[in-house]
């Protein structure tokens, strides 16, 4: 017998071979795993470097596009173009096309479509969106002195000089270093003023000397809405009565009458562009008038009259009333605008309704006719009077509670709702609120003057 101790253990020269073919075999998977991988990632590497190459072309498109805007403002042409290394000869090409504003607005959309040289298929799109600011821009704007004693949310704007006696949250511009406070705002006599001076808090945001507004060319927009409301077939001429009386209703259409009479004159005072003080009996508010017709607010958004307006209604889309009588350099019949009620979004604020009042002369709110809480939403500019409520001396009317405004008020006189005596307001609103609309800067209603340069909005990849 044979004993197996202390004997290695026997392999054969098949088992080897079998190990060591399996051995090959898992290198060679790996090894093709690794290599696949290796060259997906590498792909993937230069397909990311050419997208980032169609990026950076697009992005040269829309800074081309931002050049051409500031240059050559009323090209909207398409354009294509190469884009060049001085060591890396052409990198690729992009083709920018802009998107014109709609009639009365200033918004213009430009889109940039950038594509590598090595890799064609490989593009990039950008979008971007630039506007000229609107007038709207400034929660308040006057031409004039102003005396200011409510609370205001937004850019307050005078060419002249301000007492701040009121509360703002935001900036306090005057374009005076320096002026003649009157008797009209409480200096009695007349003494010399900080551009800003008063009560006011928060007067880190006053600013003085800051460019004026050029309030007297605004009128030239009052020519194009003519036209665009004569292409709607939204323009009314002179009534040959008192004037129209437009009411918007809730489901997008406004109704105009004719104004056949107006109610009893009262006493009421009020500065005249000289600044003085005078006293007489007039009336402003609507006794009976006769109905015209209903008709759906136009695609362009412009209703143009030529004679005193009274308006009033519910706000559903984006819509100007301007009301003026040509030629416009004659003072002598210039026309006004009166409201004659709450205007109203309804409580969407979100951009999608937009109201703007344009009155060649005054922009009035009535003894009687405007209610005792009045709420105004849009954008109310008076070219070449004032916006406000005459001073009434006696009657149930002569006071009333708070206006509500969500907007913009532009006045070239000297603006005001409410007039006080020793402290306490005797006629008038007896309190104001005016917030800013964020949406006016760049989405003003059609036609609302705009100026400056464009600016830039927004951007995005699609």
């Amino acid at each position: 017998m044979f004993s197996l101790l202390g004997q290695r253990p026997y392999l054969s020269r098949g088992s080897v071979l079998v190990m060591t073919l399996v051995f090959v075999t898992m290198f060679v998977v790996t090894f093709l795993a690794l290599s696949g991988y290796v060259n997906r990632t590498y792909k993937q590497a230069v397909l990311q470097s050419q997208d980032e190459v169609a990026f950076q072309v697009a992005e040269a498109g829309l800074n081309f596009a931002r050049w051409r805007l500031a240059h050559a403002p009323s090209n909207f042409s398409t354009v294509t173009q190469s884009v060049t290394d001085q060591y890396a000869g052409v990198l690729g090409e992009y083709t920018v096309t802009f998107t014109a504003p709609a009639a009365g607005n200033s918004t213009v959309v430009i889109a940039s479509v950038g594509k590598s040289s090595a890799r064609p298929e490989r593009t990039a799109t950008l979008s971007a969106r630039y506007g000229i600011p609107s007038l709207a821009q400034y929660s308040y704007v006057t031409n004039s002195d102003v005396y200011f004693a409510s609370q205001i949310h937004g850019l307050f704007h005078a060419n002249g000089g301000i007492r701040m006696d009121g509360q703002s949250d935001s900036e306090v511009h005057s374009a005076k270093l320096t002026y003649t406070c009157k008797p009209v705002h409480g200096c009695n006599p007349a003494q010399s003023k900080a551009g800003i001076w008063g009560t006011g808090q928060i007067q880190a945001l006053w600013k003085t000397q800051v460019p004026k507004v050029d309030y007297p060319a605004l009128s030239s927009n009052l020519s194009a809405m003519q036209l665009a409301a004569i292409a709607s077939n939204t323009y009314y001429d002179a009534s040959n009565v008192f004037g129209y009386q437009i009411v918007f209703n809730p489901n997008n259409t406004y109704s105009i009458y004719k104004v056949t009479s107006k109610a009893n004159a009262v006493q009421s005072c009020d500065y005249d562009t000289n600044d003085n003080y005078t006293c007489a009996n007039l009336t402003h508010d609507v006794q009976s008038q006769t109905f015209l017709e209903t008709k759906a607010v136009p695609a362009n958004g412009v209703i143009f009259t030529e004679d005193h307006t009274w308006v009033r209604g519910d706000i559903r889309s984006r819509v100007t009333l301007a009301a003026a009588n040509f030629p416009l350099d004659d003072s002598a019949t210039n026309v006004d605008m009166i409201i004659n009620g709450n205007i109203s979004y309804g409580g969407v604020e979100d951009g999608t309704r937009a109201f703007g009042a344009v009155a060649q002369r005054h922009l009035l709110i009535p003894y009687s006719g405007a209610p005792n809480n009045l709420i105004l939403d849009g954008a109310y500019l008076s070219q070449n009077g004032k916006f406000g409520r005459r001073n009434y001396t006696s009657g149930p009317h002569r006071l009333k509670s708070s206006i509500d405004i969500f907007g913009m008020i532009g006045s070239f006189q000297i603006p005001g709702t409410t007039w006080s005596s020793g402290g306490s307001v005797v006629s008038g609103y007896q309190s104001k609120v005016q917030t800013y609309d964020p949406n006016l800067l760049y989405g003003p209603p059609p036609y609302f003057p705009t100026s400056g340069q464009y600016e830039f909005i927004s951007w995005e990849q699609q």
